[in-house]
């Protein structure tokens, strides 16, 4: 994140802590406006008490709606504050990120998979990963969209259409900043939890239930006709006769309800998060194609109002239920949760799939918000060319490893007359760094993002595979020596495709070093055999030979050191041509040992 981008977000901090600065004290003011209000409403009633019961009646209601506007205010303001008190951690997250900060956000470690063929070794997942920098997502659905889109390719129409959704976030910083916010306090919520929400159970007496839609109405004259024709004791008697027998409908189904009641409780406040996210998402106009697709898969009311506020609202009314003091009058009337319940079915039916259509589209906006929020942040970036080719083609000019600040940035490219790559070098030189910075560039190219680089053209659809970090295994008794032959069991499957691209970094490091040479010639040779395309750095430099045989299909590209007054120093540069000079020796001899 180069400086102007860092005054960016510096002086959104500052904006929108005056703004959290005004809405607190807006809060604070309207609170102790409340608390005068209960007070002043008691004193008034208590001399309304002096009139006539009607005047009094009617004063009081007035006085309730007043107070219950004046709550509903309250809430409204208290949840902007909550919002502006989350888009500050919002933006002080890009803040720590841009100082060398972890992300607050979550790394991807859940998505770690030590035999898939390259994630481990390009540091996709887990601490200090790929997915770390880019990832902005809270829910389920957001996360697992970008982790798929860093395991799956995509063709090149895919690719070039996430970037034209990309280039749309990316000039949206405020708006990409409220979606995330609104989003923020989500805890991994996925598509399990909600969808219980859209499987109410089936009830006993259904049927009069739904009826009660209509003879609710009509409860309230018979109560009040027997108090008007037939007195006092009678119209007591129906309130309790209406009370007992919907309590009593109500309690023949609490072995039914109660379970869904335990999911649906407290489902509004969260409820509340999404339907903030798709509010923002329905407000904005949008032009390219994956977010105009995403917006149109968000349900329609016929209303027009957001779907979830729809849906809450039923909730909500369900949730009035444990208010004791509104639980009499909702109970006189109707067995009013299983009425509700039963409506909340209806509206169900009416809109299919409901949360999992809501929830991919905030994933969609998600996943491109988090590349949107990378491209904002790496300005020196930039868009790769995708080309259509039946080969493995690359072109990089200048580029870098895109989780090294400052990276030193190389060329390179990978065709048929190099379509196998010897990297030789000295230890620490930057060998297996840009085998990373080749792998790690391709992923992001076709994730739709800019790349770590000035220039970058690649073929569609290369698969990776790579041969890096090695590690025993107690728990499947696998030796370093038996993962290696699995490892090279693999690549040489995968290079009969004519789309694969092997990365290598010093092959066979668990057995002799006679053995190590004849495989490691052995394997390069499979390369050659197979036509395919690989990047293998080495120490050997008697592998290099094989150059002289294959001169139109192999090259060597080295690394070098420099050593001055007993300090060594690397330029991270690449250059074509076999490394002469190598430092282990001098590295042991720096720590104490005679060599």
């Amino acid at each position: 994140m180069k400086n102007k981008e860092e005054r960016y977000y510096q002086q959104r901090l500052k904006k929108v802590q005056e703004e959290y600065a005004k809405a607190k004290s807006k809060v604070n003011r309207v609170s102790t406006y409340r608390l005068l209000a209960i007070i002043a409403s008691a004193v008034i009633f208590y001399f309304l008490l002096k009139t006539t019961i009607l005047f009094t009646a009617i004063a009081g209601v007035c006085i309730l709606f007043g107070f219950y506007k004046l709550v509903k205010y309250h809430d409204k303001l208290s949840d902007d504050l909550e919002l502006k008190t989350l888009l500050l951690k919002v933006i002080q997250n890009e803040i720590g990120v841009s100082d060398g900060k972890k992300s607050i956000y979550g790394n991807g470690a859940a998505f770690e998979d030590i035999k898939h063929p390259y994630t481990g070794d390009l540091d996709v997942f887990g601490e200090f990963s790929l997915f770390h920098k880019v990832n902005r997502a809270k829910t389920a659905g957001g996360l697992l969209a970008l982790a798929n889109s860093f395991l799956k390719n995509a063709g090149i129409e895919e690719v070039y259409q996430r970037q034209e959704a990309v280039k749309e976030l990316e000039i949206k910083p405020e708006w990409r900043q409220n979606f995330q916010a609104s989003l923020f306090s989500i805890e991994n919520a996925g598509i399990e939890q909600l969808s219980a929400l859209e499987k109410p159970p089936k009830l006993k007496f259904e049927g009069l239930i739904k009826a009660y839609f209509y003879i609710k109405w009509l409860v309230p004259f018979l109560i009040v006709a027997a108090f008007y024709f037939v007195g006092l004791t009678v119209g007591m008697s129906s309130i309790a006769f209406f009370l007992f027998l919907h309590y009593g409908i109500s309690g023949a189904n609490k072995e039914l309800t109660a379970p869904y009641f335990s999911k649906i409780k407290g489902a509004s406040r969260e409820l509340d998060q999404y339907r903030l996210a798709v509010d923002l998402i329905l407000d904005e106009k949008w032009s390219s194609s994956l977010l105009r697709n995403g917006k149109e898969r968000i349900p329609e009311t016929h209303s027009g109002q957001n779907p979830i506020l729809s849906f809450k609202n039923i909730v909500k009314k369900i949730e009035m239920k444990d208010n004791q003091f509104a639980a009499f009058f909702l109970y006189l009337f109707s067995p009013f949760d299983l009425v509700q319940l039963v409506q909340l079915r209806e509206w169900i039916n009416k809109n299919p799939e409901f949360f999992e259509k809501i929830l991919s589209s905030i994933a969609r906006f998600e996943l491109y918000g988090s590349l949107g929020t990378l491209a904002f942040n790496e300005k020196d970036w930039t868009y790769p060319v995708i080309e259509e080719d039946n080969r493995v083609n690359i072109k990089m000019v200048q580029a870098g490893h895109p989780l090294i600040a400052g990276a030193v940035c190389n060329d390179f490219d990978l065709g048929k007359t190099n379509q196998l790559s010897l990297i030789t070098g000295s230890n620490m030189s930057g060998k297996s760094t840009f085998l990373r910075t080749t792998g790690c560039n391709i992923l992001l190219a076709y994730l739709g993002a800019p790349v770590c680089a000035k220039e970058m053209i690649v073929s569609e659809g290369i698969q990776l595979y790579s041969y890096m970090r090695i590690k025993d295994s107690l728990q499947e008794n696998a030796s370093t020596f038996k993962a290696e032959i699995d490892k090279i069991r693999m690549l040489l499957t995968a290079m009969n495709s004519p789309k694969a691209l092997v990365l290598v970094d010093e092959m066979l490091r668990g057995t002799n070093s006679e053995d190590k040479l004849k495989g490691s010639i052995a394997f390069l040779e499979e390369v050659i055999k197979k036509d395919a395309f690989a990047m293998v750095a080495t120490h050997d430099l008697r592998t290099t030979e094989i150059a002289e045989r294959y001169p139109e299909q192999v090259k060597n590209f080295y690394f070098e050191y420099d050593s001055k007054d007993g300090e060594l120093t690397f330029d991270y540069l690449l250059k074509e041509g076999v490394c002469q000079s190598f430092n282990a020796s001098e590295l042991l001899r720096s720590v104490g040992l005679n060599v």
